[in-house]
């Protein structure tokens, strides 16, 4: 599997359960089909950093692809995609 790293800011539609249901990168919809899994990556937390909640998803916008979300502090970012 090869991963790109992107980090840029997205934003994301999530469900009442706070789950992410699509989210916008560079001006296209993106709809979350299944989320794979999540986990928290801890922090520098000594030098103000949070905790980052990642979710791994599987999203369509023409076609379907592999996409880690991560929540941090300052929002939402599209951090890696998978091929």
């Amino acid at each position: 599997m090869v991963t790109r790293f992107i980090d840029e800011p997205i934003t994301v539609h999530v469900s009442k359960e706070f789950k992410p249901t699509a989210f916008i990168w560079r001006k296209r919809l993106y709809r979350v089909i299944d989320i794979l899994y999540w986990w928290r990556e801890p922090a520098e937390w000594w030098n103000g950093e949070a905790v980052s909640l990642l979710i791994r998803v599987n999203a369509e916008c023409r076609s379907q692809g592999t996409y880690e979300l991560r929540r941090g502090s300052s929002g939402w970012y599209l951090h890696r995609m998978l091929d």
